[in-house]
């Protein structure tokens, strides 16, 4: 979360040798795929590519729909950031198939209306993934989870032009979570397109409104779709 992706890696290296010792392989797909995420964020891509495959070969040892689904959505969110809409959709659709039922429960929702979100190109669409996205985290209560809903109803804010609520709902995110997240690009991405159209003054007061401000007006503001 506070940019240090080589070392979070080297983290995660140490994490998997343990649990790879213990025998735990449902794990290990996870925290593989996620290593895959933040060697991307490092710029290394060959590292990335690495890892995903490596993710890839422990989820065909495990028949858990869980971590098949996680692996997926990894992907999904991997291919969003890199701008292939198409392997976003077509990875959600994998994890969706791979939660069944359990797509129902309020942590999937969360995460896979969240990243519809984003996929969405119709503005009102979009509107509807975030209301459930940010009902689905409220009932979850995750505030990490919250933090991130948070980050994709700003998303919408920027696609509205609508530049100072975005800037709210980023520091309102990032006041629930208690530190900015740098492993989510999404956030960098709007900080700096609201702040090239407000100047730094306006950007600077819209942001400390949003962090006095209650994330849950915030939010039902900019979801008045």
């Amino acid at each position: 979360m506070r940019g240090e992706f080589a070392g979070a890696c080297e983290y995660y290296e140490q994490a998997i040798a343990v649990v790879t010792e213990v025998g735990a392989t449902e794990d290990v797909v996870r925290m593989r795929a996620r290593q895959a995420q933040l060697y991307w964020l490092l710029g290394d891509a060959d590292s990335s590519a690495a890892a995903m495959a490596q993710a890839r070969r422990y989820a065909e040892r495990v028949a858990w729909p869980e971590a098949l689904a996680e692996l997926a959505l990894a992907k999904a969110e991997l291919a969003r950031w890199s701008g292939d809409t198409e392997q976003a959709s077509r990875q959600l659709g994998v994890a969706t198939a791979m939660l069944g039922n359990d797509i129902e429960r309020a942590n999937p929702r969360a995460v896979t209306q969240d990243l519809l979100g984003y996929l969405a190109e119709d503005l009102d669409k979009a509107c509807e993934h975030r209301v459930a996205a940010v009902k689905a985290a409220s009932e979850a209560g995750n505030a990490p989870q919250i933090a991130k809903v948070l980050v994709g109803i700003a998303d919408l804010a920027l696609r509205r032009e609508q530049f100072e609520q975005a800037a709210r709902l980023l520091a309102a995110s990032t006041s629930v979570r208690g530190l900015p997240d740098h492993s989510q690009p999404d956030v960098a991405r709007i900080e700096q397109a609201a702040r090239r159209r407000l100047g730094e003054t306006q950007f600077t007061e819209a942001t400390r409104e949003g962090m006095r401000a209650d994330w849950r007006e915030l939010a039902a503001v900019t979801l008045a779709c």
